[in-house]
């Protein structure tokens, strides 16, 4: 048998009047109308109505009106093919918070959600700060489910905000092997509890062995020390990369840290840190350049640094509106061999184009210079290129030593990047996505005397591409392909750029 739909789509309305309509005392109707996300003259759009019916609701709630009810009337006009709108909000008291429920939680403890929530119990209900309580919860990544509702209270003024979680997994013990273009093959070891003891504490050792780099690393980070919102930890680390190919020698570094961070406001935060750290430069080659030559030894490293972030995103986890900014400074010289400053200012922006579509932009600049007749030696320099300046290769830009082909790092650079994330037909909890990018960079200066084989510009460089991502089971897969448009005859191409890891 045959089926047959018969549609008719009728005649298109656009929006006449728009009128507001609100039964609360005291509240002027005019200010709402900043929410309404459509204009007369405009084609009438449901989901636009909708959306608009959200944003009163929203502006209500915070204003501590929490049950309000905005119903939309739609008045016809046939003759002149459009629609009157009028939005009815009906009166209802102020609340205020009442009682705070957790459930759901059976490792991790009360206060460890409890703090993430903006609201107190006897405070004035603010549908904003309960949104933005929602999402703190799931940014802790401690829960696969995070449901946040209220119901009414024991009087018409009261409301009762029940959190209810479904706690997931929080440690992680993996053994891994892949390949990257920037270390080559590779194999880790990772063991992590990001929620020790349901404290929410952050406990985990790291062990990398790579063709280019060897790393272990043992940290812990208590994120609300003496029940503060105020973070503690240490780092202890031990590395070792293979420079040869870049600068035709080997680095080691072993050391320590300590850090504590605090809020200075809502959305600003400080870290300040402490680390020492043994550096020594081996294993350079016999043909290496003078300038790579000249470092060889140990030295210790003695510094202090902080640094600001600044976060106002929709999520922690995976960004899609909002910003992000941060400042970096170090001073070394409180002791050890070491004396430079350095500073790093940078920011990224997230817009959301359309439903899955994600555009974002990001630039950072930064300077290191020695102080006390000291020079900034090349472990203290900065190096571009591979994953902060993609098409070219690692350490692909910058001064070198034409002579040897040795890259020699910069004192100075200066980075940016827009991207376009995008969905690619496939469904959104496989994690595929795809990107159009374009960077942008330089990196100049270094602390020595010049040569003619010594070559070092300011020069742009820009490079455009595209990528594919997989968040899959095994890890994160990236692939990237992008071609230099502006660049100096010695820097170092990389077309193709692929990261791969694998659990088991």
């Amino acid at each position: 048998f045959f089926i047959t739909v018969t549609v008719d789509e009728g005649q298109r309305y656009k929006v006449g009047e728009i009128h507001i309509n609100s039964q609360i005392r005291n509240l002027d109707s005019k200010d709402l109308m900043s929410d309404v996300t459509f204009k007369k003259g405009d084609w009438y759009d449901a989901d636009k109505v909708k959306t608009t019916i959200d944003k009163i609701t929203k502006k209500l709630g915070d204003l501590q009106y929490a049950f309000v009810n905005v119903v939309p009337d739609v008045n016809r006009n046939r003759g002149t093919a459009s629609v009157d709108l009028v939005f009815n909000i009906n009166e209802t008291p102020r609340v205020f918070v009442e009682r705070i429920n957790i459930d759901g939680n059976v490792r991790t403890l009360d206060r460890v959600i409890r703090r993430q929530v903006e609201l107190a119990e006897g405070d004035a209900f603010n549908r904003s700060l309960l949104s933005k309580s929602e999402q703190k919860i799931k940014d802790l990544g401690y829960f696969s489910k995070v449901d946040v509702k209220t119901l009414p209270g024991s009087t018409p003024d009261k409301t009762v905000v029940n959190v209810n979680v479904e706690e997931q997994s929080t440690g992680d013990v993996s053994l891994g092997a892949g390949f990257s273009t920037a270390d080559g093959p590779l194999a880790d070891f990772h063991i992590r509890e990001k929620n020790l003891l349901g404290k929410g504490q952050d406990l985990g050792f790291a062990a990398t062995v790579a063709g280019a780099r060897t790393e272990f690393d043992i940290s812990f980070n208590e994120p609300y020390f003496l029940d503060r919102d105020l973070g503690a930890g240490f780092d202890l680390f031990h590395t070792t990369t293979n420079q040869q190919n870049q600068s035709s020698f080997d680095q080691k570094r072993t050391g320590a840290g300590v850090h504590m961070s605090y809020p200075i406001s809502e959305n600003l935060r400080q870290t300040w840190k402490y680390r020492v750290e043994n550096n020594e430069i081996t294993n350079i080659k016999s043909t290496a350049s003078r300038y790579v030559q000249d470092q060889a030894g140990t030295l210790v490293t003695s510094a202090v640094s902080q640094r600001l972030d600044y976060s106002d995103v929709d999520s922690k986890l995976y960004p899609t509106d909002g910003y992000v900014a941060w400042l970096d400074t170090e001073l070394a010289g409180v002791g050890g061999d070491a004396q430079y400053i350095s500073g790093k200012i940078g920011g990224v922006y997230y817009y959301p184009v359309a439903d899955g579509w994600v555009l974002s932009t990001l630039g950072e600049t930064g300077v290191v210079a020695g102080y006390g007749g000291s020079n900034v030696r090349i472990n203290e320099r900065f190096f571009v290129g591979g994953t902060n300046l993609r098409g070219f290769e690692k350490s692909g830009i910058g001064p070198r030593d034409l002579g040897t082909d040795d890259a020699l790092g910069g004192n100075r650079f200066y980075r940016g990047s827009v991207e376009l994330k995008f969905p690619i037909g496939l469904p959104d909890d496989m994690g595929v996505a795809g990107h159009a990018f374009t960077d942008a960079g330089s990196l100049w200066g270094i602390d020595e005397t010049a040569t003619s084989n010594l070559v070092d510009s300011s020069s742009l460089r820009l490079s455009a591409g595209l990528g594919l991502s997989w968040r899959s089971p095994m890890g994160p897969v990236r692939i990237d392909l992008s071609k230099p448009i502006l660049k100096e005859n010695y820097d170092v191409e990389q077309v193709f750029r692929f990261s791969f890891g694998t659990q088991f």
